[in-house]
């Protein structure tokens, strides 16, 4: 197979793609008091938004990008703020997403679970207002929810009766309300540690993972060892080496989880369930439910490397096809949308699919210059809930120099 796909390679020297690279953007800080546009919730939403900039400080421009940035409402721990999270917000916006981090609700459950659902209308307003510093900065096809201990709880109960979110993290949370894990119809991740005293894994985040029968795509439940603690998780009170390394784990793991599901990018799930993430000393456990096979690769394609692309998917028959070029219009069959181009599609990986949930292949890419801007997609394969084998998730990589 890898010389199949290095004669593609060598036939598409003329065909690109949009890059989507792993950059570093400088990160502004803007704290903002943003109307509720609704009938629920907080009068008033003060929030601090951290977001990609034209140069690093207070109150300095959004970086503008074609189509806006991916956002994130944070929802923070009973008796905190939002502003109390700077350190993890900063993880995200350096990384390309608008992430803001709500104020209100310090010490009152459902008034924060309001003002959840509020504070999506409220960066619709934001990013429709003229003259205002997030004006056209926001993809509102492209926003998620995430929170820590009360907060944590409260995605899934935002997400219950879902504004508009496209994907919820947890950390270290408390238990939804009810019923609402089960409520839960898109992506969701949590993480845990089992240093948590506070919202112990085995009475919390387990149960909470457990409840989420309706989601879309995929769910995770990452969950590390005694020395990640209900504060380090999020990057409060970080002391010392093994507090640095367990926030830094846990931040790089929601990150994966949300370039995936809101970013598009084919290569952010390995830093969620990757061979690095996998491999964490201190990982007790990584959980997996695929509502629809998922495909990612470990790194960009680079010009004479050879890159690991993957598959995840419920235990059974799957794999992955590959073809070159970008992706097409969606093309039905018995076991749904194709994406591929059907007359230069080819089946990359195929094999049985155990408790690891995931299929892995290889791509070998000639150390030819022409090749930069070359594109090559994939489309996972396999078993889902519903049926034994169908397809699912589909990438574009381009390869590089």
């Amino acid at each position: 197979m890898r010389h199949a796909i290095a004669h593609w390679l060598s036939s598409l020297a003329l065909l690109s793609s949009p890059t989507l690279a792993q950059t570093t953007y400088a990160v502004g800080v803007r704290d903002v008091t943003f109307a509720n546009p609704t009938s629920q919730g907080s009068t008033t939403l003060p929030t601090r938004v951290l977001y990609p900039a034209t140069v690093a400080g207070s109150n300095t421009p959004l970086l503008q990008q074609s189509g806006g940035w991916p956002a994130v409402t944070f929802l923070h721990g009973f008796a905190l703020l939002g502003s109390s999270y700077e350190a993890l917000g900063r993880r995200w916006a350096e990384r390309g997403f608008v992430v803001a981090l709500g104020n209100t609700a310090q010490f009152d459950n459902l008034l924060q679970e309001d003002d959840g659902r509020a504070m999506f209308a409220a960066l619709q307003v934001a990013n429709a207002t003229p003259g205002g510093p997030f004006f056209g900065g926001i993809d509102l096809g492209r926003v998620g929810i995430a929170g820590h201990s009360m907060g944590g709880g409260n995605v899934a109960n935002v997400l219950a009766a879902n504004p508009g979110y496209r994907c919820g993290v947890a950390i270290a949370p408390v238990q939804p309300r009810g019923n609402n894990g089960a409520l839960v119809t898109v992506p969701l991740g949590i993480i845990a540690g089992d240093g948590d005293t506070i919202t112990p894994p085995t009475t919390t985040a387990v149960p909470y993972y457990g409840s989420l029968s309706a989601f879309s795509q995929l769910k995770l439940l990452y969950r590390l060892n005694g020395d990640a603690s209900h504060t380090n998780l999020v990057g409060l009170f970080v002391f010392g080496t093994t507090a640095t390394e367990v926030f830094a784990r846990s931040a790089s793991v929601a990150l994966g989880f949300l370039q995936h599901t809101l970013d598009g990018d084919p290569t952010g799930l390995e830093l969620a369930l990757g061979d690095d993430a996998l491999a964490e000393p201190r990982l007790v456990a990584c959980e997996g439910g695929v509502e629809r096979a998922q495909a990612w690769a470990a790194a960009d394609l680079v010009l004479g490397a050879t890159v690991s692309v993957r598959a995840g998917l419920e235990p059974g028959i799957g794999g992955l096809v590959a073809a070159p070029g970008p992706l097409v219009p969606p093309l039905p069959t018995p076991f749904g949308e194709l994406l591929l181009d059907p007359s230069t599609a080819l089946v990359l990986q195929v094999g049985v699919v155990g408790a690891e949930r995931r299929v892995d292949a290889t791509i070998a890419v000639p150390a030819d210059p022409s090749l930069v801007g070359a594109v090559v997609s994939l489309q996972a394969f396999g078993a889902e809930p519903a049926q034994p084998l169908s397809l699912g998730g589909a990438m574009s990589l381009v390869v590089k120099p």
